[in-house]
């Protein structure tokens, strides 16, 4: 006659088999896991001040950034697209250039882009030779100047203004 065969835990094959299946089921699934952490970073960014004007998907770089501005050393603009939302651009309170405002225009409007799920590149540099940012009626010609020069402070609202066609003219 076949006998069972018997683990070390006294259980035979069956009955493992049986409580490996429990086991397993009483296991979150990572996709239970995902969606439990996703609601409890949603409700710390609900409750925190600090954070409320972040998404409910925030990327650790904006998260960072928000630190920083709440530690003074970032500030936070806000660029009026026209038509669309106003994007909410985070930069060093001290030394950025132009320049360097334009890379967080591009890369916080590449992120806004990718969250719309918006696969439409933009091409930056048709963007700049068409385009201006601008605070306070002044126009902000100068890639490497410092904002701070033109006044940009912090909750600034800065807006896109067309480029006039300079013509070459003869003298």
């Amino acid at each position: 006659m076949a006998e069972a065969s018997v683990s070390e835990s006294g259980m035979n094959k069956e009955e493992q088999d049986i409580k490996d299946i429990l086991k397993e089921q009483e296991r979150l699934s990572h996709e239970e896991l995902v969606k439990l952490t996703k609601e409890a970073i949603a409700n710390i960014i609900e409750s925190d001040p600090i954070f409320s004007n972040l998404p409910l998907d925030p990327t650790i770089d904006e998260i960072r950034a928000q630190i920083a501005v709440a530690r003074g050393q970032s500030i936070e603009l806000f660029l009026e697209r026209g038509p669309l939302p106003t994007l909410s651009i985070v930069v060093p309170s001290k030394n950025t250039s132009v320049l360097e405002l334009k890379k967080a225009v591009k890369r916080h409007t590449n992120l806004a882009l990718k969250r719309e799920k918006v696969t439409k590149k933009i091409s930056w540099k048709h963007v700049w030779k068409k385009y201006y940012l601008s605070f306070d009626n002044v126009t902000l010609a100068d890639d490497k100047e410092d904002i701070r020069n033109y006044g940009i402070r912090s909750k600034a609202v800065l807006k896109y203004v067309k480029r006039r066609r300079e013509k070459n003219r003869v003298q």
